[in-house]
């Protein structure tokens, strides 16, 4: 297991943006989204992501 969880957002842009946003502020996790987004049938979009904690640093 590589640490990494791959999620997959379905919803409105401004809804998926703000849960990552929220994500990103809060520095405990690492976060690479893919820059593309996809429409949805029904309407909305599909944003895929990856996120994972950093590795912690071992104190000298």
């Amino acid at each position: 297991m590589n640490g990494v969880v791959h999620l997959r957002l379905s919803g409105e842009l401004a809804d998926i943006t703000a849960v990552l946003a929220n994500l990103v502020g809060s520095h405990a996790f690492r976060l690479d989204v893919n820059p593309r987004t996809y429409l949805n049938r029904g309407g909305g979009v599909r944003v895929y992501a990856d996120i994972s904690i950093p590795e912690q640093e071992i104190p000298r």
